[in-house]
């Protein structure tokens, strides 16, 4: 008799195995680097929420770089890296509005919250090509 199997566990099997693969590429120091240079100034606002801020722009990093790299074999049969975007612009933008939502809790200035939004896209999709980048280096080379 064959084994019965639950494809929905397989899958989710699947997407462990490659997402720890992933991270393998992904540094917290590398992470860090990025927060002072995109999320400096706007620590500096807020300072009883520093390590909190830190830690949210770290976890909605790691987010989209899994995201990114989850795309990389569109990339590797061919199609262009702003298609491969597109496939997964519901999933970019619904990490982009709740991290922008959690920025906004914080409540600084208008004038701040204007470029807040632009450093918060730029931030997510710097690390979602990161990512993409890694995962298509890694189709390259057959280490998927």
């Amino acid at each position: 008799m064959g084994v019965v199997m639950d494809f929905r566990e397989k899958l989710r099997h699947k997407q462990l195995v490659s997402e720890r693969r992933a991270l393998q590429d992904l540094s917290f120091s590398k992470i860090e680097e990025a927060v002072q240079r995109y999320f400096g100034q706007y620590l500096i606002q807020i300072p009883a929420a520093g390590a909190a801020g830190k830690e949210m722009c770290a976890e909605y990093a790691l987010e989209s770089f899994l995201l990114g790299s989850s795309m990389g074999r569109f990339g590797f049969y061919g199609e262009e890296k702003i298609d491969v975007f597109k496939r997964c612009k519901v999933e970019f933008y619904g990490l982009f509005d709740d991290f922008y939502d959690f920025w906004l809790f914080w409540g600084t200035d208008q004038q701040l919250l204007d470029d807040l939004q632009d450093t918060c896209r730029k931030y997510l999709f710097y690390w979602w090509s990161e990512g993409y980048d890694a995962s298509l280096k890694r189709w390259r080379l057959k280490l998927y």
